[in-house]
């Protein structure tokens, strides 16, 4: 998946849950932050942040953050891009799609997709790595433990998919310290037969890429 042209501005601070106060071109200005996570060691006070102009006028904000830095490195910010990654990448799981059903309401939720009519899919954007370790999520999340109870009343297959928006984890968990209702939920997932998959992507300034599965432990 390719980016539109990216410029780079500075981060002044997290405004609200989905804005950020930035610099960009001597203007301190808002932007959009498509992403409900913490971000923690990402959205900092004087950090740099790569952003692109956006023509929706719909929304208030003129310019949306894309990509931001850890340590050097590049790590995606937009949540809803993984549903697309997913997507793109279909063709590497062990299924051959015939059907696919998107937002697909089943018992009190909306789940990303129906594949063939019968493997329910869950996609979970992870941004926070820690020691190597993929972490979601990375803020409390009611919505998400709700959809991994909901999906184990599911009489087919039941996936989640973790895309992992930077290249440098070597492993997918549950983040148990964090929210210890959605670790509870995805184990109970895996008791009633939920598979897990994970993948880690190549970030670049131009395109986010697969670069390779990784392990789940739940």
């Amino acid at each position: 998946m390719r980016f539109e042209k990216l410029e780079e501005a500075q981060i002044i601070n997290r405004e609200r849950r989905f804005k950020l106060f930035i610099r960009y071109k001597n203007e301190d200005v808002l932007a959009y932050l498509p992403n409900p996570g913490r971000l923690e060691n990402i959205i900092l006070p004087g950090a740099p942040v790569l952003i692109r102009e956006c023509n929706n006028h719909k929304r208030k904000t003129k310019y949306e953050a894309v990509l931001g830095f850890e340590d050097s490195k590049l790590v995606s910010l937009n949540a809803s891009l993984a549903n697309k990654i997913f997507l793109e990448n279909i063709y590497r799981f062990p299924i051959k799609v015939k059907d696919l059903k998107r937002e697909f309401r089943f018992g009190r939720s909306r789940f990303d997709f129906l594949i063939n009519e019968r493997i329910l899919v869950e996609v979970k954007s992870v941004t926070l790595v820690k020691n190597g370790i993929g972490l979601f999520p990375d803020a409390p999340t009611e919505r998400g433990a709700k959809h991994m109870q909901e999906m184990q009343n599911w009489t087919f297959e039941k996936w989640v998919v973790f895309v992992v928006q930077r290249s440098d984890a070597k492993l997918v968990k549950p983040n148990r310290e964090l929210d210890l209702d959605f670790y509870n939920a995805i184990r109970a997932l895996k008791e009633n037969g939920g598979a897990f998959f994970a993948f880690t992507c190549n970030v670049t300034y131009s395109e986010i890429t697969f670069k390779e599965f990784i392990n789940v432990e739940v």
